[in-house]
């Protein structure tokens, strides 16, 4: 397993240290399940724009695919000096 090292006040080291006795665990034990803990209280992923604007898809009239439309699409992409 990888170590790390963190470093915290006294203060926080003193209530780590407490925690672990009262727990008769590892300080080590209390940081991974305090670390594991985080995931849980955290908001939820943002939907993606798509998922969100759903309701919307083919809620407009428009025209069609205009790739098949070559008039429409002349010149498209050219550049615009003459």
């Amino acid at each position: 397993m990888p170590t790390v090292t963190v470093k915290m006040s006294a203060t926080q080291h003193a209530r780590l240290k407490r925690e672990a006795k009262c727990r008769r665990t590892t300080q080590s034990a209390v940081l991974r399940e305090a670390f594991e803990n985080l995931n849980r209280d955290a908001a939820p992923a943002p939907e993606s724009l798509a998922v969100r604007a759903a309701h919307l898809i083919g809620s407009i009239d428009g025209p069609g695919d205009l790739s098949l439309r070559s008039k429409t699409m002349e010149g498209y992409g050219e550049p615009h000096r003459r």
